[in-house]
């Protein structure tokens, strides 16, 4: 090849090349900056409490061993009305780890994605969702149990998150979210916690949970006995 035709080629290859190292520096820059991560939720005190330190200082739970339940229509499995002691007043506490089927069609949408999660029917999803209520209600009637809370706030409710501890049988206390899970009353879904006074890690715990459902599902307990999966 003549000496020209060689020259002529190194620049054209070396033109393409400058045109691609531009084109990408432009599009770099025209990229826009990765979305922030979204900010962690901190724990929101109840009306008429205050700590020196605000709502920063709450790591820790506050357990209440002497809970009373409160029979209320609005109750459902994981969402109850509770007197956590003779000084405070009564609150309402959604479960940490699981969603119960919902007793009603108040909440339309959610019934059907309970619906699709465990294949059936949002009849079938209320009908069994008042089962759990009145398993929940029977159970916290008839046993001791604990409310753990950090008065962490139910977003845009006069809600808090709890774990509930129940004496299921004499000296041993389980978690009112494994007796739903166990139950085939909930899917393992919502907020999670770290454990207080637990030495398994939320990983572990939540792992724990998915056994129980897997287990619930072959033992077609509750909704699961209707399920098509």
């Amino acid at each position: 090849m003549p000496l020209r035709d060689t020259l002529l080629n190194l620049a054209i290859t070396c033109v393409l090349v400058l045109i691609i190292v531009l084109v990408a520096i432009l599009l770099k820059e025209s990229r826009p900056d990765p979305l922030p991560a979204l900010p962690v939720s901190v724990a929101q005190l109840p009306p008429g409490q205050s700590l020196e330190n605000g709502p920063a200082a709450l790591p820790e739970f506050k357990v209440f061993p002497k809970a009373r339940f409160v029979e209320s229509r609005t109750n459902e499995a994981d969402t109850l009305r509770i007197k956590v002691s003779d000084t405070e007043d009564e609150q309402v506490f959604v479960l940490y780890f699981v969603d119960a089927l919902d007793a009603s069609w108040t909440h339309p949408q959610r019934v059907q994605e309970q619906a699709r999660y465990f294949d059936v029917s949002g009849e079938k999803v209320v009908s069994e969702g008042l089962k759990a209520t009145q398993y929940v209600t029977q159970l916290l009637k008839a046993r001791p149990f604990s409310v753990m809370t950090r008065w962490e706030q139910v977003p845009e409710r006069s809600r808090f998150y709890a774990l509930i501890l129940v004496e299921h049988t004499p000296g041993s206390w389980v978690y009112l979210a494994d007796l739903l899970v166990q139950q085939g009353f909930a899917r393992v879904a919502g907020v999670t916690t770290s454990l207080p006074s637990d030495a398994r890690s939320l990983n572990d715990y939540a792992l724990e949970l998915q056994a129980l459902r897997k287990q619930a599902e072959q033992r077609k307990a509750g909704v699961w006995a209707a399920s098509k999966l």
